[in-house]
């Protein structure tokens, strides 16, 4: 069969552009499967309170992660912080109003307020997602904060036959509550297209751009396979805070061998966490010219 070669070039053109892994320094934090990091929120610019989706209570909840340029990633068990109350944590948020005050989530949708202090958190309060359900399965959250109010967002991970749901809602910071918005919006990741997880985690930046990241996870063992999104913009004008979805969700960041499940943002630099099962965890900071900052 003979093929037009003008089609064969633009199908390697297109492919080159959508599927180009982008080269990162991946470090290692741990080969254990108890370290797999669920989520990811900066403390400073060098320190950082992870999660693990862990499920007996002697196992860790949430660890201190010490990383930058010149040191290599150093996690520590937050000794004061066991949580063992929760169960199943997929993400965590910082509370941008709160100092030292972070937003754990549990993925059937109960979130944890906790204030950290060294390496001891106080419990503030517990409250649930307005849409959670017992058969929730949510992995990630985030925050935009506007002149006015706090919106929360979050997200049903999707499978290989659903679509990720992503919902959001105004959070009174005051009184621990989420006020659920009318809106929701369905995301179906092109990639990975096997064992899929549409959104394993989110992260909005400065500019209110939704980041989130899709992975395949066909097991403890892999192969996994991970790739960036931004799915549109929060904005903010004299009528409150909006969502803008875009137009097309071209493949931001292509990943293998790594399973995307933590997203945070600082000093505009895109932080990546996985969970790699078996294979521990690793880091690293995002770099691709598709990831425009």
């Amino acid at each position: 069969m003979k093929y037009n070669t003008f089609y064969i070039l633009f199908f390697m053109l297109l492919v080159g552009c959508y599927y180009q892994s982008p080269t990162v320094d991946w470090q290692v934090v741990g080969t254990e499967k108890t370290v797999g990091i669920s989520g990811i929120a900066a403390l400073d610019k060098t320190h950082f309170l992870v999660v693990h989706d862990n499920k007996k209570a002697h196992e860790p909840r949430v660890s201190l992660l010490s990383w930058s340029q010149d040191t290599p990633p150093h996690l520590q068990d937050m000794t004061g912080c066991r949580l063992p109350f929760t169960i199943d944590l997929e993400g965590i948020v910082a509370l941008p109003s709160v100092p030292n005050t972070f937003l754990l989530l549990e993925s059937q949708g109960r979130l944890t307020r906790i204030r950290v202090n060294g390496k001891q958190c106080d419990v503030l309060a517990q409250f649930a997602l307005p849409n959670a359900t017992a058969h929730s399965n949510i992995e990630s959250v985030a925050i935009f904060q506007g002149a006015v109010h706090t919106v929360l967002v979050w997200a049903e991970r999707g499978d290989d036959e659903r679509p990720a749901q992503v919902s959001w809602g105004t959070l009174d910071v005051q009184n621990n509550h989420v006020s659920l918005s009318e809106n929701t919006m369905a995301f179906f990741a092109p990639y990975p297209n096997a064992h899929r997880r549409s959104i394993s985690d989110m992260a909005i930046d400065e500019q209110g751009q939704l980041w989130v990241s899709a992975v395949s996870d066909p097991g403890d063992n892999g192969v996994f396979h991970s790739a960036l999104y931004n799915l549109g913009q929060f904005v903010e004008d004299k009528a409150g805070e909006h969502w803008v979805v875009h137009d097309a969700w071209p493949i931001a960041a292509q990943y293998d061998n790594v399973k995307i499940e933590g997203l945070t943002f600082v000093g505009g630099r895109l932080l990546m966490g996985t969970d790699d099962e078996n294979f521990g965890s690793k880091v690293a900071v995002a770099t691709s010219a598709r990831l425009s900052f």
